[in-house]
């Protein structure tokens, strides 16, 4: 068992509100890591944290220590830019670039400096399949990627996050704008990628927990209730607050 990211007693302000409360995990390589709990729990700020986006928020202030392979992600002098290109991210609603499907994923590679077109061409073509969307656009690359459904657009967003070569794919409840076909589609690509990723996915959907994650944490107000393999959490949870939320008595 191998962490990527160790975290000790991490708090955010957002001004005076305290957004989390001395949060200590770990979380290993090559898993699913589900983060449940109700709308405004900390969930989404406790991702942000780890590829540092809550950066680009006025008044946040973090304290205690975030560890990427050992080193505090928060020191001073720290390579953001290095670290978000480890520590990719989908978000909520799929955000295609107003370019091409070939455009979008190619993006990444020629911010980093790769020109030579065969290469461009291959890093495009593996990210597509390895997203599962290759078979469904390869006769499509240079058509607007505005022109895909919500489902394809999500998927090829994950493939403009792969063809950075991350180590880490953080999921803002990646299905939640999408129908439940697409949400499978989604579903069965997260139990690939993780043989190749360590993903972290926020989720409201606690059967979508159950299915693809090998641990969840359960956040309420700020605070981590319970942290455990998702078969403890959804069978012998330890706390009852997690009992009650995941029963549905309340959230």
């Amino acid at each position: 068992m191998e962490n990527i990211f160790e975290i000790r007693d991490l708090v955010l302000n957002y001004g005076d509100k305290i957004a989390l409360h001395g949060i200590n995990m770990d979380i290993e390589k090559n898993k699913v890591t589900a983060l449940i709990g109700p709308s405004g729990c900390g969930k989404s700020t406790l991702l942000r944290c780890l590829n540092r986006m809550n950066d680009l928020i006025d008044n946040c202030k973090i304290e205690g220590n975030v560890a990427y392979e050992q080193e505090d992600i928060y020191q001073k002098n720290f390579d953001v830019i290095n670290l978000r290109t480890k520590v990719g991210m989908v978000f909520q609603k799929p955000n295609p670039f107003p370019m091409s499907i070939f455009d979008n994923v190619a993006y990444g590679p020629r911010c980093q400096g790769v020109k030579d077109k065969s290469e461009l061409e291959k890093i495009v073509k593996t990210a597509l399949k390895n997203a599962a969307l290759y078979d469904e656009v390869k006769d499509r690359l240079r058509e607007s990627a505005m022109s895909l459904s919500g489902g394809q657009q999500q998927r090829l967003c994950i493939a403009r996050t792969i063809a950075m070569e991350p180590e880490v794919i953080l999921m803002d409840e990646p299905t939640s704008a999408l129908d439940p076909i697409a949400t499978a589609k989604i579903e069965e690509l997260i139990h690939e990628l993780k043989k190749n990723y360590t993903i972290i996915i926020v989720t409201h959907n606690m059967q979508q927990a159950a299915r693809i994650s090998d641990y969840t944490a359960f956040f309420l107000m700020g605070d981590l209730i319970e942290y455990a393999p998702t078969d403890v959490i959804f069978s012998q949870p330890r706390e009852r607050k997690t009992e009650d939320y995941i029963t549905g008595r309340f959230g």
